[in-house]
């Protein structure tokens, strides 16, 4: 027995799924030029639905150039990876006119800077800064202190990275709580 099939198929589906070329989805409405900004100074991000994005920055409301290329000049740097890009960033924000921020991530990238001068004067702020807060990066501090340590040229600074190392282990082995034993101290054991 042969099955009659019917004229009319009945699909449920969403018409704005675009589906094996037979229906467009529906236009998606443009987005505004400028974007609001919040009260709080955050991005706001708007996703539209082909998957592009629409980033409004995160300005602080007076649109002043100059804080703008600070921002990006500072984003740069703290997003540098290799002492060279480091020392690129570090070198494009301090000709633009700027002074290093007493910000931890900016100081632990300038350990890497080419220029030994900056190194020192990072391990000294470093120095500074982790005296009154505790480092946000350990693992990355104190590789970056032990290579300094043990490659750098000039003895000032292998001198101050290697104090600035055993000062932060110090601190860390305060820090640390009873029963914790510091990792420099367990490899001395």
């Amino acid at each position: 027995m042969r099955r009659k099939w019917r004229a009319e198929t009945k699909v449920w589906h969403d018409p704005n799924v675009v589906g094996a070329g037979k229906r467009k989805a529906a236009p998606v409405a443009a987005a505004p030029a400028e974007p609001e900004e919040p009260a709080n100074g955050r991005r706001r991000v708007a996703v539209r639905h082909d998957g592009a994005r629409i980033v409004a920055g995160s300005g602080n409301g007076s649109g002043d150039p100059r804080q703008a290329e600070r921002e990006r000049l500072l984003e740069r740097l703290l997003g540098a990876e290799g002492h060279l890009a480091i020392s690129k960033a570090a070198n494009a924000f301090v000709t633009a006119g700027f002074e290093y921020p007493r910000l931890q991530q900016a100081w632990l990238q300038l350990l890497e800077h080419a220029d030994e001068g900056t190194v020192m004067r990072a391990i000294g702020e470093l120095g500074d800064i982790l005296a009154s807060e505790p480092p946000v990066r350990r693992a990355v501090l104190d590789s970056r202190l032990r290579r300094l340590e043990e490659l750098a040229e000039e003895d000032a600074t292998r001198v101050a990275a290697a104090t600035l190392r055993r000062t932060i282990s110090q601190r860390w082995a305060a820090d640390s709580g009873p029963g914790v034993v510091p990792r420099q101290a367990a490899l001395e054991d």
